[in-house]
């Protein structure tokens, strides 16, 4: 979301920047969400190292089947893209209740359901699905390791961390992620504003901690900073091009100050 408003080029151009080896890239970036021909991300395929798998609109737990359908068809498209571009790591969303209500037993069956025939496509096409852990609302599937955990040794998945939506449930619960390091493929990197929304880590001691823990603990995945322009107090709009490169860069050094 922090590069929203720029196509493809500008957003790989902004990394290079910066200092990034590359990106996650979002399959919902607009400027290829408007065809989706793969051909537009060829030229940049050496850039994009992992991607994400749609989530606006969509939920695979929604209590309306013809949303868990598409959100299913889109991930499905996803794993698809991925393997096109030579990339092996997709990450999904487990989803929410569709009412804010605690999560109840068909939700988790319509979850083991799409990540069943994810996780299957997935290794046909040679690509690892990472389960990212979720918000900590009322009504969110695999927001606790526990959930994770279960959810990743039953259909043989990977893991996307996300210490901000982890720190957020509380910092006990990313504590416990930790011991689950051996199946991370990719961690998100922010901090948290008074909403909730992924902003820069500099400055927070609890993601501080977690980060310096996964180094101790050996993690060697990616690493994605994972950033909200809306979230950077006054400045968000105002934000220009460079204004936005500068910010990724010292996120990066921040972050190399911590992992080398």
């Amino acid at each position: 979301m922090f590069l929203y408003e720029y196509d493809v080029g500008s957003i790989i151009k902004a990394s290079e920047k910066a200092g990034y080896d590359g990106i996650e890239f979002w399959v919902e970036t607009p400027h290829f969400w408007i065809n989706r021909d793969p051909e537009l991300l060829k030229p940049y395929k050496d850039k994009i190292l992992a991607l994400h798998a749609p989530v606006l609109d969509l939920n695979p737990v929604s209590v309306n089947e013809e949303v868990c359908e598409l959100t299913l068809k889109e991930t499905l498209n996803s794993i698809s893209l991925a393997k096109k571009l030579g990339r092996r790591i997709v990450t999904v969303h487990a989803g929410k209740r569709s009412a804010a209500r605690e999560p109840v037993w068909e939700d988790y069956a319509s979850l083991e359901r799409y990540l069943r025939v994810s996780s299957n496509y997935s290794r046909i096409k040679g690509v690892r699905l990472c389960l990212e852990n979720s918000e900590p609302g009322i009504n969110y599937l695999c927001k606790t390791a526990d959930e994770v955990e279960d959810m990743v040794k039953k259909f043989n998945l990977k893991i996307t961390f996300d210490i901000n939506h982890a720190v957020k449930n509380s910092f006990g619960e990313a504590k416990k992620f930790l011991e689950l390091v051996e199946k991370m493929e990719n961690v998100h990197v922010s901090g948290y504003d008074s909403k909730g929304r992924h902003v820069s880590a500099i400055g927070f001691k609890d993601i501080k901690e977690i980060l310096t823990d996964l180094k101790e603990l050996g993690y060697d995945g990616k690493v994605t900073v994972e950033l909200d322009d809306l979230g950077m107090g006054e400045l968000n709009y105002k934000l220009d091009y460079e204004s936005k490169v500068e910010i990724l860069r010292k996120e990066l050094n921040y972050l190399k100050s911590i992992l080398g």
